[in-house]
């Protein structure tokens, strides 16, 4: 039977010993991480863990990646969504194209508890996946290029609810260059061997982010505007992955703005199968 593994983490907070004193508070990732476990019970998922906050340490990330790349064969499907601050750290080991001006030479990073989780470290992860492996990634953040271009300050309304006021997902330039001078010699040390490229990945990658590089994700309201997005989009009857992005879109307007994109081993057609699908049929579509 194919087998579904779905890995759903929320930060609402992170240690600021770690982050040069920034406590990186937000309101919504821990009910976003509800959603996308109410997504993967509806779609019958077999093995659904959550890490929220102070559990959502790179150790225990990568060690559910680890777990999921030994269990799944061709065919499965692995759930991996993160909700908090992205972030960026500089490219010691050269490998990064993406080009943000005076902040090029930049890895991308999700922030969690302990410290970043490089782009270099998810796509090593997934380099150790089996051919044939379909790999869901939601990423409701901002991106690197949201610091790089050091964005304007977002508008808050006044209101006595914390929860209601308008926050990005982003941690602060200068926090994130005081925690890579504290913490060099480590983010340096996991970076260098680190030389998977996503054209050596064997499964097949499908990654939709919560705004563009040189935007700021938002939530409000009680969850991510993307993820609140989502969740309405999938009220309605979509067919596929591009129709689901579609969709999506259509909720969006202004400064942010959804991404979507792929790449990997495409043995199977997962840009056409049914958004969260774990069933799915073989074709002979190669990269």
């Amino acid at each position: 039977m194919t087998q579904g593994y779905a890995l759903h983490i929320g930060l609402n907070a992170v240690d600021p010993s770690k982050y040069a004193g920034w406590h990186g508070q937000l309101f919504a990732c821990e009910n976003d991480v509800a959603v996308y476990k109410s997504l993967a019970e509806k779609a019958g998922f077999q093995e659904i863990h959550m890490l929220l906050t102070s559990d959502a340490t790179t150790d225990n990330v990568l060690q559910h990646l680890r777990d999921a790349a030994a269990q799944l064969v061709s065919g499965d499907m692995l759930l991996l969504t993160y909700s908090g601050h992205g972030g960026a750290l500089i490219d010691s080991n050269h490998d990064e194209t993406d080009n943000f001006g005076e902040m090029s030479g930049f890895d991308e990073t999700w922030c969690l508890y302990d410290r970043q989780l490089i782009d270099d470290e998810l796509c090593d992860c997934f380099g150790q996946f089996s051919e044939g492996v379909r790999i869901l990634v939601f990423s409701d953040s901002c991106h690197s290029g949201s610091v790089a271009k050091l964005a304007a300050p977002v508008d808050m309304h006044t209101t006595s609810d914390p929860v209601t006021i308008p926050r990005a997902r982003f941690a602060p330039l200068d926090v994130l260059m005081r925690t890579y001078n504290t913490h060099k010699a480590t983010y340096d040390t996991i970076q260098a061997p680190l030389k998977t490229r996503q054209d050596d990945i064997r499964a097949y990658v499908i990654q939709f982010g919560a705004c563009q590089d040189d935007e700021l994700a938002m939530e409000v309201s009680g969850n991510g505007l993307f993820t609140a997005q989502l969740q309405q989009a999938m009220q309605e009857p979509v067919i596929n992955y591009t129709a689901l992005f579609s969709v999506i879109e259509r909720g969006f307007n202004g400064r942010q703005h959804p991404n979507l994109f792929h790449y990997g081993n495409k043995a199977y057609d997962f840009m056409g199968q049914a958004p969260f699908s774990i069933q799915s049929a073989p074709v002979n579509v190669q990269r």
